[in-house]
């Protein structure tokens, strides 16, 4: 934890996508409303459920909560359209999942990592603890093994979207490509752009309650055994080196002249582009540069892009939501 900062009264703005989640969404609003500010506020925008999710925020009659009904874009795009939305004066943008619940002073905590970067484009992340539907502990979710980067961000996401919290440099850095088509993750796409341009922390002290529930839309699975199963039923059902593309592509066409130099030169030596799709290079499968943080991960990465890249590996129904 930084060392505290001088009091201030930051402008929070929490958003929050809901779909089908009328199970649980009453009890996170309530946990996020408990310690927001008077002068916070929920942006809450419903994408397209069929059940009661959006009559249940409604009945909380919390001024600071404001609802939206918008038909079904997926959960990466219903958050980043929530993005643009987002007020030019917000000090403090943070993102929740409808099903988890807010430990005390998670507001807080994001703040006082974020404050002493300035001006400088800021995201910040947290662990998290694992329960089971009623709340019960699991485990919490363990450190990362290296820090955050941009290099690592290319192939690996390591902000859960449920942690992630901007500053205001972040939020008008992030606002200038909208909702890209072709971004699945939103919270991937924050630690790439931001990792491109400015600073991501870690903040190993769990801030919420992560629910595992067996219908998170992806969801972490408790211990090694867990975690893995989860990522082999993702592969299973989705293109991941097409999704990685997709979003390499989105940030050279949204950010590629702005880039850095060292960062540009990063994707332009790893990847190939061929019109408007990107394919990963030779030199990204066989690199000697560590791009994952466990060798677990890095063999996975290599396979499946070499895979990709000779056309071997199944292109799935991409679709998550």
């Amino acid at each position: 934890m930084p060392p505290k900062a001088p009091a201030l009264a930051p402008r929070v703005v929490v958003l929050m996508s809901t779909y089908q989640g009328e199970r649980f969404v009453a009890e996170q609003l309530r946990s996020i409303l408990g310690q927001l500010p008077p002068s916070g506020r929920v942006l809450v925008r419903d994408d397209g459920s069929r059940d009661g999710t959006a009559a249940i925020v409604d009945g909380l009659a919390d001024p600071r909560v404001q609802l939206q009904r918008g038909d079904n874009l997926g959960f990466g795009g219903s958050f980043l359209t929530l993005l643009s939305q987002a007020p030019a004066d917000a000090d403090l943008v943070m993102f929740a999942d409808q099903d988890d619940v807010w430990l005390p002073g998670k507001v807080e905590r994001a703040w006082q990592h974020l404050l002493p970067l300035g001006d400088t484009p800021g995201l910040y992340g947290s662990a998290q603890m694992l329960v089971d539907a009623q709340l019960h502990p699991l485990q919490a979710t363990p450190p990362w093994p290296g820090p955050p980067s941009f290099a690592g961000a290319l192939t690996e996401n390591m902000i859960t979207g449920c942690t992630a919290a901007l500053n205001r440099a972040a939020v008008q850095l992030l606002q200038r490509a909208g909702a890209p088509a072709g971004v699945r993750f939103h919270d991937w796409w924050l630690y790439l752009v931001v990792s491109a341009f400015g600073q991501v922390v870690f903040d190993e002290q769990p801030t919420l309650l992560y629910r595992q529930h067996g219908q998170n839309q992806i969801g972490h699975g408790a211990g090694w055994l867990g975690r893995q199963r989860q990522i082999i039923r993702f592969l299973m059902r989705n293109d991941w080196v097409g999704i990685l593309l997709a979003q390499v592509a989105a940030l050279m066409r949204c950010y590629g002249a702005a880039l850095p130099p060292v960062q540009r030169q990063l994707v332009e030596r790893h990847f190939e582009q061929r019109g408007d799709r990107w394919r990963p290079g030779w030199r990204l499968v066989f690199s000697l540069r560590r791009w994952r943080h466990t060798a677990f991960g890095e063999a996975a990465l290599r396979l499946l892009l070499a895979m990709h890249r000779l056309r071997l590996w199944p292109r799935p129904d991409q679709r998550l939501d």
